[in-house]
């Protein structure tokens, strides 16, 4: 054979030996002993709340005690007028102002020129127009003690200080009233009573409300006093003072506050209540399924109704001890956004609390609520628990999971 022949021989040799050992990587393998047989399915299951195990804190009988967060400690006050949610109002009471003040390290007396209220606007309704806030002097006692039947008659006009025009363009922000010469009557202070509080009512064009501040958030009301201090001779602008003086004790009164009842999960409100649900899921379950979404559903027991552009969130968190209402709880988890107005099931994303309860096998099954801003929202959520039925008996109303999860792959024996 000759050198050429050969060379030809030897590269067909190596062409087929390159062919023979290349992949089929644009075709389906072909290994029937070693590949999962069957195909994945995606399932869907419900499981009820354990029976007579769901709670509300505080409940019915321990509700005089405060909640959690009592009413005027929330980060905003509510203040409403023909609003479904609720009708409040809110209250505010100054700290004390000296009935002199001290210029060149000697106290002085002086004359008021002039003051000013302000309070802060954290949210409304920017639909709603014609917004006014109307002040009220109320006496200088005014402390929690105070209920609506209480308040609401001195909000009248022998009390009224002044009104507020807030801008419909306003959706958040400082309104402020200012009083000049004989309005200064209106809140007049002697040494003998030397604070002054007041009560906030409003009104617009439609029934609303609007959250305003509180000490809790640093937001609270502010009264200032300018003064001209009585110096001799007369050394200019040192006779000019002010006083200023912050919020000492801020709180709003309901006309309808929610009282818990035990057949019923109530969380929110004023004071806060929060609720702790209980499951038990089987250990083979866990083992063998691929979670893909959980969801917990509650069946509100009455309309839940928020303020429109101002939303209120549900936290539900992983308990890690179950010890009832002062289980531990773990608190990175998102929260949820609630509708301004529900009436049918509300449904929270608790697929990474499910995944917790797999991978650490020691966590009760229990999910703890809570709804935000506490004791400083007008939804308030009233929800059937597992002890009690809704109008129609055939439809489940007790809390519930809904959990869509993936069965462990099937693989062929080899």
């Amino acid at each position: 054979m000759s050198g050429a022949s050969r060379w030809v021989a030897a590269v067909l040799v190596l062409a087929a030996v390159v062919t023979a050992c290349q992949e089929k990587l644009t075709s389906p393998a072909d290994c029937p002993q070693l590949c999962p047989g069957g195909s994945a399915r995606v399932l869907d299951t419900v499981v009820p709340a354990t029976a007579n195990r769901d709670s509300s804190f505080p409940n019915a009988a321990d509700f005089a005690s405060g909640g959690y967060i009592g009413r005027g400690r929330g980060v905003a006050l509510l203040l409403s007028s023909g609003y479904a949610a609720s009708e409040d109002r809110a209250i505010y009471r100054f700290f004390p102002r000296s009935d002199q003040v001290r210029v060149l390290d000697t106290l002085r007396s002086y004359t008021v020129d002039s003051a000013t209220i302000s309070v802060t606007l954290l949210a409304r309704d920017t639909l709603v127009q014609g917004l006014r806030l109307y002040l009220y002097r109320l006496p200088s006692a005014v402390d929690s003690t105070a209920t609506f039947a209480t308040i609401d008659p001195l909000l009248a006009d022998p009390n009224l200080i002044d009104s507020v025009v807030v801008p419909d363009t306003l959706r958040a922000g400082t309104v402020t009233a200012t009083l000049q010469g004989d309005e200064l009557g209106r809140i007049a202070l002697t040494g003998a009573d030397s604070t002054l509080a007041i009560g906030l009512r409003m009104t617009a064009v439609a029934p609303t409300g609007v959250r305003v501040g509180s000490v809790r958030s640093n937001t609270g009301a502010s009264f200032t006093t300018f003064v001209t201090a009585d110096v001799l001779p007369d050394t200019g602008t040192i006779r000019k003072q002010t006083f200023s003086r912050g919020t000492a004790f801020n709180t709003f009164v309901t006309q309808n506050p929610v009282v818990p009842v035990d057949s019923l999960l109530t969380i929110g409100g004023e004071p806060s209540s929060r609720a702790l649900i209980r499951f038990d899921l089987p250990d083979a379950f866990l083992d063998s399924s691929t979670i893909v979404r959980a969801t917990l559903e509650l069946t509100p027991a009455r309309p839940i109704i928020g303020l429109r552009g101002d939303p209120a969130f549900f936290y539900p968190k992983p308990v890690l001890g179950d010890i009832g209402a002062k289980s531990p709880v773990d608190s990175l988890l998102p929260l949820d956004t609630l509708p301004t107005f529900v009436t049918d099931t509300v449904r929270l994303d608790v697929t990474n609390i499910v995944r917790l309860w797999q991978a650490v096998r020691a966590r009760p099954h229990s999910i703890y609520l809570q709804m935000l801003p506490e004791a400083a929202t007008f939804a308030r959520g009233v929800f059937y628990s597992s002890r009690s039925h809704g109008p129609d008996p055939s439809v489940p109303v007790a809390p519930r999971l809904r959990v869509t999860y993936q069965r462990a792959f099937p693989f062929e024996n080899p």
